[in-house]
């Protein structure tokens, strides 16, 4: 495989919002923008919760070695990488991290990403408009987007084939 595939790690292989409701007794949100407010309030406390980050379950395990990861996360990316040990999940030294509510683009065009994996409608929509293939992971948030670049897991083969037919013939 040369291609060189990022995936975000909060609701694509960390099962975040299961772990967020639980913890602050909560219903999965329809949307990230519900309650920016209190999302924001939340993530402070969290920030200082290593055994939150540590301990989510996972949600989805690639069956191949991506080249790494880009998440969002204003957190010590030791706990980010305890999580992926705790895990195996493969391609985990490679771990990148961009503070909270911080354009992931620039990350992304440094890492020379060529497919990129996120559950966040505003990331997905960023990546197609700098020239970066995102393909959107299947949430509870963003079920009110429509498009062709829903996956629902992190199969390698359904990977590529929608690279494939969606972009490298455009």
């Amino acid at each position: 495989m040369k291609e060189k595939i990022y995936l975000d790690i909060d609701d694509v292989v960390a099962e975040f919002q299961g772990g967020y409701c639980e913890r602050f007794n909560k219903q999965p949100a329809k949307s990230w923008d519900e309650n920016r407010e209190e999302m924001n309030s939340h993530l402070q406390i969290l920030r200082r919760e290593k055994i939150f980050w540590t301990n989510l379950p996972t949600k989805h395990i690639p069956n191949f070695h991506p080249k790494g990861y880009l998440s969002a996360r204003s957190i010590p990316k030791a706990w980010t990488y305890k999580f992926m040990c705790n895990n195996k999940l493969p391609g985990r030294r490679n771990i990148n991290q961009v503070p909270w509510n911080v354009s992931k683009i620039d990350k992304l065009k440094e890492l020379g990403c060529q497919i990129f994996i996120d559950d966040k409608i505003e990331t997905f929509e960023d990546c197609h408009k700098n020239g970066i293939f995102c393909l959107l992971m299947d949430a509870s948030h963003n079920q009110n987007y429509e498009t062709i670049y829903r996956i629902d897991n992190l199969d390698i083969n359904n990977i590529l084939n929608m690279y494939e037919k969606l972009w490298k013939k455009n």
